[in-house]
Protein backbone atom coordinates (compact mmCIF):
# COMPACT_ATOMS: atom_id res chain seq x y z
CA UNK A 1 0.00 0.00 0.00
CA UNK A 2 1.30 3.26 -1.20
CA UNK A 3 -1.14 5.13 0.35
CA UNK A 4 -0.21 7.97 3.31
CA UNK A 5 -3.52 7.04 5.14
CA UNK A 6 -4.77 3.28 5.38
CA UNK A 7 -8.25 2.87 4.65
CA UNK A 8 -9.86 0.42 7.05
CA UNK A 9 -13.76 -1.40 6.08
CA UNK A 10 -16.58 -1.26 8.64
CA UNK A 11 -19.25 -3.38 6.73
CA UNK A 12 -18.42 -2.47 3.60
CA UNK A 13 -17.79 1.49 3.70
CA UNK A 14 -14.28 2.45 4.16
CA UNK A 15 -13.52 4.97 7.16
CA UNK A 16 -10.34 6.52 8.16
CA UNK A 17 -9.35 5.93 12.11
CA UNK A 18 -9.80 9.04 14.57
CA UNK A 19 -6.43 10.00 15.99
CA UNK A 20 -6.67 12.26 19.02
CA UNK A 21 -3.68 14.59 19.08
CA UNK A 22 -1.96 15.29 22.90
CA UNK A 23 -0.35 18.79 22.78
CA UNK A 24 1.04 19.84 25.90
CA UNK A 25 1.86 23.47 26.17
CA UNK A 26 3.52 26.43 28.49
CA UNK A 27 4.68 29.61 27.46
CA UNK A 28 5.13 28.60 24.07
CA UNK A 29 3.41 31.48 22.35
CA UNK A 30 6.20 32.64 20.19
CA UNK A 31 6.14 29.18 17.93
CA UNK A 32 2.59 27.90 18.70
CA UNK A 33 0.32 29.16 15.57
CA UNK A 34 2.60 27.60 13.30
CA UNK A 35 2.40 24.13 14.69
CA UNK A 36 -1.33 24.60 14.75
CA UNK A 37 -1.54 24.94 11.37
CA UNK A 38 0.68 22.32 10.18
CA UNK A 39 -1.72 20.20 12.37
CA UNK A 40 -4.62 21.48 10.45
CA UNK A 41 -2.70 20.51 6.83
CA UNK A 42 -1.96 16.90 7.76
CA UNK A 43 -3.10 14.60 5.33
CA UNK A 44 -5.10 12.53 7.54
CA UNK A 45 -7.88 15.32 8.27
CA UNK A 46 -9.50 13.13 10.85
CA UNK A 47 -8.23 14.16 14.05
CA UNK A 48 -9.16 15.72 17.44
CA UNK A 49 -7.29 17.79 19.31
CA UNK A 50 -6.97 18.17 22.87
CA UNK A 51 -4.21 20.68 24.53
CA UNK A 52 -3.62 20.76 28.08
CA UNK A 53 -1.75 24.37 29.19
CA UNK A 54 0.45 23.62 32.26
CA UNK A 55 -0.03 27.65 33.41
CA UNK A 56 1.12 30.21 30.27
CA UNK A 57 1.39 33.43 31.41
CA UNK A 58 2.45 34.96 27.43
CA UNK A 59 -0.20 34.68 24.39
CA UNK A 60 -0.42 31.21 24.52
CA UNK A 61 -4.15 30.85 25.94
CA UNK A 62 -4.81 33.58 23.88
CA UNK A 63 -3.92 31.99 20.78
CA UNK A 64 -5.29 28.63 21.54
CA UNK A 65 -8.48 30.22 21.91
CA UNK A 66 -8.50 32.33 18.78
CA UNK A 67 -7.47 29.03 17.12
CA UNK A 68 -10.66 27.05 18.46
CA UNK A 69 -12.30 29.78 17.58
CA UNK A 70 -11.37 29.42 14.08
CA UNK A 71 -12.12 26.16 13.61
CA UNK A 72 -15.75 25.15 15.09
CA UNK A 73 -15.82 22.61 13.32
CA UNK A 74 -13.41 20.64 14.86
CA UNK A 75 -12.96 18.94 17.92
CA UNK A 76 -10.57 20.97 19.66
CA UNK A 77 -10.10 21.14 23.48
CA UNK A 78 -8.05 23.52 25.95
CA UNK A 79 -7.51 21.73 29.13
CA UNK A 80 -5.68 23.32 32.12
CA UNK A 81 -2.46 21.07 33.24
CA UNK A 82 -1.77 19.60 36.44
CA UNK A 83 1.50 22.22 36.64
CA UNK A 84 3.89 19.45 37.70
CA UNK A 85 5.77 19.69 34.75
CA UNK A 86 6.01 18.44 31.16
CA UNK A 87 6.07 14.60 31.51
CA UNK A 88 2.55 14.82 34.28
CA UNK A 89 0.97 17.24 31.67
CA UNK A 90 1.57 14.81 29.17
CA UNK A 91 0.44 11.73 31.35
CA UNK A 92 -2.60 13.86 32.65
CA UNK A 93 -3.79 13.78 28.96
CA UNK A 94 -3.69 10.70 28.43
CA UNK A 95 -4.98 9.51 31.68
CA UNK A 96 -8.33 11.37 30.11
CA UNK A 97 -11.57 8.82 30.10
CA UNK A 98 -12.51 9.51 27.02
CA UNK A 99 -9.40 8.11 25.45
CA UNK A 100 -10.00 4.60 26.06
CA UNK A 101 -9.52 2.52 22.72
CA UNK A 102 -8.44 5.74 21.21
CA UNK A 103 -5.59 6.26 18.41
CA UNK A 104 -3.12 8.53 20.50
CA UNK A 105 -0.66 11.16 19.06
CA UNK A 106 1.63 13.20 21.12
CA UNK A 107 3.05 16.57 19.91
CA UNK A 108 5.33 19.68 21.32
CA UNK A 109 4.36 22.98 20.97
CA UNK A 110 7.15 24.53 18.92
CA UNK A 111 7.63 21.64 16.38
CA UNK A 112 6.21 21.77 12.52
CA UNK A 113 4.58 18.82 11.49
CA UNK A 114 5.37 17.53 7.50
CA UNK A 115 2.13 17.20 5.95
CA UNK A 116 2.65 13.29 5.35
CA UNK A 117 3.17 13.16 9.56
CA UNK A 118 0.27 11.17 10.94
CA UNK A 119 -1.27 9.68 7.94
CA UNK A 120 2.41 7.70 7.46
CA UNK A 121 1.90 7.09 10.97
CA UNK A 122 -0.78 5.27 11.02
CA UNK A 123 -0.20 3.94 7.44
CA UNK A 124 2.72 1.94 8.75
CA UNK A 125 1.34 0.86 12.11
CA UNK A 126 -1.52 -0.76 10.24
CA UNK A 127 1.19 -2.59 7.88
CA UNK A 128 2.12 -4.00 10.77
CA UNK A 129 0.74 -6.08 13.42
CA UNK A 130 -2.00 -3.10 14.11
CA UNK A 131 -0.11 -3.35 17.83
CA UNK A 132 2.91 -1.40 17.70
CA UNK A 133 4.16 2.41 18.40
CA UNK A 134 5.45 4.37 16.00
CA UNK A 135 8.24 7.19 15.94
CA UNK A 136 10.67 9.08 13.28
CA UNK A 137 13.40 10.86 13.02
CA UNK A 138 13.39 14.69 12.92
CA UNK A 139 14.71 17.73 11.53
CA UNK A 140 16.35 19.97 13.53
CA UNK A 141 16.21 23.50 12.76
CA UNK A 142 16.98 26.48 14.85
CA UNK A 143 14.25 28.76 16.23
CA UNK A 144 13.64 30.85 13.05
CA UNK A 145 13.36 27.10 11.21
CA UNK A 146 16.71 27.00 9.75
CA UNK A 147 17.57 23.50 8.89
CA UNK A 148 20.95 22.65 11.24
CA UNK A 149 20.87 18.64 11.09
CA UNK A 150 19.04 15.41 11.62
CA UNK A 151 18.50 12.91 14.62
CA UNK A 152 20.57 9.48 14.08
CA UNK A 153 19.32 6.81 11.91
CA UNK A 154 19.70 3.98 14.81
CA UNK A 155 20.65 0.78 13.66
CA UNK A 156 20.26 -1.10 16.85
CA UNK A 157 17.10 -2.81 18.00
CA UNK A 158 14.15 -0.68 19.71
CA UNK A 159 14.05 -3.36 22.87
CA UNK A 160 14.18 -3.08 26.76
CA UNK A 161 17.71 -3.39 27.47
CA UNK A 162 17.81 -0.32 25.43
CA UNK A 163 15.34 1.83 26.80
CA UNK A 164 16.41 1.17 30.52
CA UNK A 165 19.71 3.83 30.26
CA UNK A 166 18.41 5.55 27.19
CA UNK A 167 15.44 7.16 25.04
CA UNK A 168 15.44 6.91 21.20
CA UNK A 169 12.05 7.66 21.03
CA UNK A 170 11.18 11.39 20.61
CA UNK A 171 7.84 11.73 21.99
CA UNK A 172 7.13 14.60 19.49
CA UNK A 173 6.76 12.03 17.15
CA UNK A 174 5.01 9.15 18.73
CA UNK A 175 1.58 7.74 17.64
CA UNK A 176 0.22 4.76 18.93
CA UNK A 177 -3.00 2.69 18.48
CA UNK A 178 -5.70 1.80 20.89
CA UNK A 179 -4.04 -1.58 22.60
CA UNK A 180 -0.81 0.95 23.43
CA UNK A 181 -3.02 3.42 24.39
CA UNK A 182 -5.34 1.11 26.70
CA UNK A 183 -2.14 -0.69 28.34
CA UNK A 184 -0.18 2.91 28.88
CA UNK A 185 -3.25 4.08 30.57
CA UNK A 186 -3.49 1.48 33.12
CA UNK A 187 0.15 2.12 34.13
CA UNK A 188 -0.25 5.83 33.91
CA UNK A 189 -0.81 6.33 37.94
CA UNK A 190 2.05 4.46 39.32
CA UNK A 191 4.29 6.54 37.13
CA UNK A 192 2.70 9.95 37.64
CA UNK A 193 3.07 8.82 41.64
CA UNK A 194 6.56 8.06 41.05
CA UNK A 195 6.89 11.15 38.86
CA UNK A 196 9.29 9.49 36.17
CA UNK A 197 11.14 12.80 34.39
CA UNK A 198 10.03 12.40 30.83
CA UNK A 199 6.75 10.97 29.34
CA UNK A 200 8.50 9.55 26.33
CA UNK A 201 10.99 7.80 27.58
CA UNK A 202 8.43 5.93 30.27
CA UNK A 203 6.67 4.77 27.33
CA UNK A 204 9.54 3.66 25.55
CA UNK A 205 10.18 1.32 28.64
CA UNK A 206 7.04 0.40 29.26
CA UNK A 207 5.92 -0.66 25.63
CA UNK A 208 9.54 -2.75 24.86
CA UNK A 209 9.09 -4.34 28.43
CA UNK A 210 5.56 -5.44 27.71
CA UNK A 211 7.11 -7.03 24.41
CA UNK A 212 5.57 -4.28 21.58
CA UNK A 213 7.15 -4.12 18.74
CA UNK A 214 8.64 -0.31 17.77
CA UNK A 215 8.27 1.05 14.36
CA UNK A 216 11.37 3.94 13.93
CA UNK A 217 10.72 5.88 10.52
CA UNK A 218 14.20 6.73 8.79
CA UNK A 219 11.38 8.93 7.21
CA UNK A 220 11.21 12.84 8.83
CA UNK A 221 7.78 13.68 10.23
CA UNK A 222 8.73 16.79 11.93
CA UNK A 223 10.55 20.10 12.07
CA UNK A 224 12.00 19.78 15.55
CA UNK A 225 13.24 23.25 17.09
CA UNK A 226 16.48 23.98 19.07
CA UNK A 227 16.08 26.82 21.03
CA UNK A 228 17.14 27.80 24.76
CA UNK A 229 13.69 26.67 26.21
CA UNK A 230 13.97 22.94 24.97
CA UNK A 231 14.55 20.96 28.07
CA UNK A 232 16.93 18.50 26.47
CA UNK A 233 17.02 18.81 22.71
CA UNK A 234 18.73 17.62 20.28
CA UNK A 235 21.56 14.84 21.67
CA UNK A 236 24.21 15.88 19.51
CA UNK A 237 23.79 19.54 20.25
CA UNK A 238 23.24 19.80 24.14
CA UNK A 239 26.43 17.67 24.26
CA UNK A 240 27.93 20.01 27.31
CA UNK A 241 24.36 20.50 28.91
CA UNK A 242 24.09 16.77 29.17
CA UNK A 243 27.14 16.19 30.06
CA UNK A 244 26.66 18.35 33.24
CA UNK A 245 23.17 16.26 33.36
CA UNK A 246 26.14 13.37 34.46
CA UNK A 247 28.43 15.60 36.61
CA UNK A 248 25.27 16.86 39.01
CA UNK A 249 23.97 12.95 38.75
CA UNK A 250 20.36 14.27 37.56
CA UNK A 251 21.01 10.90 35.17
CA UNK A 252 21.38 8.82 38.36
CA UNK A 253 18.10 10.39 39.45
CA UNK A 254 16.16 10.29 36.35
CA UNK A 255 17.02 6.54 36.62
CA UNK A 256 16.08 5.72 39.83
CA UNK A 257 13.01 7.21 39.83
CA UNK A 258 12.49 5.03 35.83
CA UNK A 259 13.48 1.95 37.85
CA UNK A 260 10.73 2.21 40.87
CA UNK A 261 8.05 2.42 38.79
CA UNK A 262 9.31 -0.44 36.30
CA UNK A 263 9.76 -2.31 39.79
CA UNK A 264 6.27 -1.41 40.87
CA UNK A 265 5.34 -2.15 37.86
CA UNK A 266 7.08 -5.53 37.22
CA UNK A 267 3.82 -7.83 36.90
CA UNK A 268 2.72 -6.26 33.60
CA UNK A 269 6.43 -6.92 31.91
CA UNK A 270 7.28 -9.88 30.20
CA UNK A 271 9.43 -12.38 31.72
CA UNK A 272 12.43 -11.94 29.71
CA UNK A 273 12.27 -8.22 30.88
CA UNK A 274 11.74 -8.62 34.60
CA UNK A 275 14.84 -10.69 34.89
CA UNK A 276 16.49 -7.67 32.33
CA UNK A 277 15.17 -5.09 35.14
CA UNK A 278 16.22 -6.87 38.74
CA UNK A 279 19.89 -7.88 37.08
CA UNK A 280 19.79 -3.74 36.30
CA UNK A 281 18.90 -3.36 39.83
CA UNK A 282 21.27 -5.79 41.26
CA UNK A 283 24.21 -4.33 38.63
CA UNK A 284 23.53 -0.45 40.02
CA UNK A 285 23.63 -1.62 43.31
CA UNK A 286 27.12 -3.20 43.92
CA UNK A 287 28.60 -1.47 46.59
CA UNK A 288 32.12 -1.26 44.63
CA UNK A 289 30.93 0.39 41.25
CA UNK A 290 34.56 -0.17 39.71
CA UNK A 291 34.04 -3.73 39.93
CA UNK A 292 31.11 -3.92 37.78
CA UNK A 293 30.53 -5.73 34.91
CA UNK A 294 29.98 -4.18 31.65
CA UNK A 295 26.55 -3.20 31.39
CA UNK A 296 26.66 -4.74 28.23
CA UNK A 297 26.82 -8.53 29.60
CA UNK A 298 23.59 -8.51 30.99
CA UNK A 299 21.47 -7.19 27.93
CA UNK A 300 21.65 -3.15 28.92
CA UNK A 301 23.19 -1.08 25.85
CA UNK A 302 22.92 2.51 24.27
CA UNK A 303 22.35 3.01 20.30
CA UNK A 304 25.85 3.32 19.42
CA UNK A 305 29.41 1.69 19.89
CA UNK A 306 30.62 5.22 21.65
CA UNK A 307 28.06 5.61 23.43
CA UNK A 308 28.10 1.75 25.43
CA UNK A 309 31.57 2.99 26.14
CA UNK A 310 30.38 5.87 27.63
CA UNK A 311 27.92 3.92 29.57
CA UNK A 312 30.43 1.28 30.77
CA UNK A 313 32.84 4.09 31.90
CA UNK A 314 29.62 5.59 34.20
CA UNK A 315 28.95 2.62 35.75
CA UNK A 316 32.62 2.45 36.92
CA UNK A 317 31.89 5.98 38.17
CA UNK A 318 28.49 4.97 39.95
CA UNK A 319 26.84 7.39 37.41
CA UNK A 320 23.94 5.42 35.62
Amino acid sequence: MHSETILIHTGGKPMLPHVHILLCTKDGGAFLAPQLHSILTQTHQDWSLWISDDGSTDQTVPEIKRFIANHPDRDIRLLQGPKKGCAQNFMSLLAQPELDGAWVAFADQDDIWMPHKLGRAVDMIWRGTGAQIYASRSVYTDSCLNVIGMSPRYQRPFEFGNALVQNVLNGNTIVIPPMITDFLRSTVGFSVQANVPFHDWWVYQMVTGAGFDVIHDAKPGIFYRQHENNILGAQRINVMHRAMLVIQRIFVDWVDRNVMVLNDLAPVLTKPSRRLLFNFIDWRTQATPILRAAPQSIGVYRQSQSGDLALRALGWMGGV
